[in-house]
């Protein structure tokens, strides 16, 4: 008489597959890199400020130029706003050349733009908490107050400010990027072990 022996299941869950490493792993190193460039981005504020400044000035040449080519061939093709088109990218052209040709005096400019911008924006939140006192108003008035504050600030220092705002804003926003990818890839990961768990 043959005895059969059966195999008991293990009760141990099996390893995800390697594949499924890299759907995680892959945005974690992007991340990780996305952060440490955003830690010398903040350590050569000056080089980020002027680079940044030539990025804008080149971006707007190129929009420009694309709305001047886009007005031509709606001429030809006899339908829409011609002229609308052709004085935006126009101007929008002539203020990029003059940007990347004068780069100070565009860097001078976008820091008070964005002076004026957390000025604004944070009256405008502190303003509304207070009246609406809404859920955590709290919050929305500390930060209207912080922005107030980095405005008025700015507005002080400036043009000295304009030295090292835009490069710092820049980098914060790369950090916090790559702060964002790497939680997210972990939180991918967690999700992924809970579905082969």
């Amino acid at each position: 008489m043959e005895t059969r022996y059966e195999r008991a299941p293990d009760p141990r869950p099996e390893r995800p597959p390697r594949s499924t490493s890299t759907l995680w792993g892959a945005p974690f190193l992007l991340g990780m890199l996305t952060a440490v460039a955003g830690f010398v981005l903040l350590g050569a504020t000056f080089f980020t400020s002027v680079v940044t400044i030539y990025f804008v000035g080149l971006m707007l040449v190129i929009g420009g130029i694309a709305e001047i080519v886009a007005a031509v061939r709606m001429r030809s093709e006899g339908g829409g706003p011609f002229w609308s088109f052709m004085l935006g990218g126009v101007l929008t052209t002539v203020v990029g050349v003059l940007t990347v040709m004068f780069p100070g005096a565009g860097l001078a400019s976008l820091t008070l733009l964005l002076a004026g911008y957390f000025f604004a924006s944070g009256l405008f939140h502190a303003i509304t908490s207070v009246m609406d006192r809404y859920a955590q108003w709290g919050w929305d008035l500390a930060y209207g107050l912080i922005s107030i504050f980095l405005g008025i600030s700015v507005m002080a220092r400036w043009p000295t400010s304009s030295v090292w705002l835009v490069g710092t804003l820049v980098g914060v926003a790369v950090l916090f990027r790559g702060i964002s990818m790497m939680s997210g890839s972990l939180a991918l990961r967690r999700g992924i072990r809970r579905v082969t768990a």
